[in-house]
């Protein structure tokens, strides 16, 4: 249980967030150049978000995967709320990725909402911040990179899961 947390709630958020806003490659221009013209403020609501975004994956990966039925996602909530002082906002965060999964048109979707989320924490004039997403919706090429992204981020997290199974 320990390593699956440090795992989906540590090592893998922070990759997730830094590979995306903070290092340029060619398919993520355009979500690095959004949060460097941003304030650069709120870093830990930035974690919180991330955090969330991993749980909510690694929830529905639960559901989905035999290999990780044995963590329910019961014992998992109430480790983050015992031994985390923002456990109560993590979860609630992930909650709301539910919910916006639940009303999507596309499962693919949940990353750009993701990416919605941490900007809304940037950007706090409205309309320039809809002028940024326009932007950023516009770039099919970023869109896919997005969603390729993600999904190998996601294998990755399992694959460190694998890992540290046969050290235990």
């Amino acid at each position: 249980m320990k390593s699956l947390c440090i795992t989906w709630i540590a090592v893998c958020p922070h990759t997730y967030f830094s590979e995306l806003f903070l290092e340029t490659e060619n398919w993520n221009a355009p979500f690095v150049r959004a949060f460097e013209r941003s304030d650069m403020v709120d870093a830990q609501v930035c974690y919180l978000l991330t955090q969330a975004f991993y749980l909510q994956h690694l929830f529905r990966i639960i559901k989905q995967d035999e290999k990780y039925r044995k963590d329910s996602q019961d014992t998992i909530t109430k480790n983050i709320l015992s031994h985390m002082n923002v456990g109560t906002k993590i979860l609630a965060l992930t909650s709301d990725f539910e919910k916006a999964i639940e009303n999507m048109a596309s499962v693919e979707d949940f990353s750009m909402c993701y990416v919605e989320r941490i900007l809304q924490t940037q950007y706090h004039d409205r309309n320039v911040l809809d002028s940024i997403l326009t932007s950023i919706w516009m770039e099919s090429g970023s869109l896919f990179g997005l969603t390729v992204f993600t999904t190998e981020s996601i294998k990755r997290a399992k694959y460190i899961d694998s890992q540290s199974s046969l050290d235990s």
